[in-house]
């Protein structure tokens, strides 16, 4: 904690097709709650529209590099794609920020 206050952690979603606005609503109050039991306090969620739109990844990672101890919360590993694949997104955020990747779905 900083002071009051927890570190923002920003989050990131890809929105898959048929992933209606009330259901990336509750997925993003998800986020926040994974956030809180991490010690941290959810930030803007960058959403980045299905089949490809890489805009939403490369803010996140300009977000990050302002933060003094980067971390994402996602819902799931899937939301990075492959993470053993050279240039995996999971390997652009350690290369360029060394971010703490939270996982939604591996959470308490």
């Amino acid at each position: 904690m900083i002071g009051r206050r927890f570190p923002v952690a920003p989050g990131y979603v890809r929105r898959y097709p048929g992933l209606s606005a009330r259901e990336l609503g509750e997925l993003q109050r998800r986020l926040a709650e994974v956030a809180k039991r991490h010690g941290r306090t959810l930030g803007t969620v960058y959403v980045e529209e299905l089949p490809s739109d890489p805009k939403a990844f490369e803010e996140l990672l300009v977000s990050l590099k302002r933060l003094d101890a980067p971390a994402v919360v996602i819902p799931s590993k899937a939301h990075l794609g492959r993470w053993d694949l050279p240039g995996s997104k999971y390997e652009q955020l350690q290369q360029s920020t060394e971010t703490k990747v939270i996982v939604a779905d591996q959470s308490p």
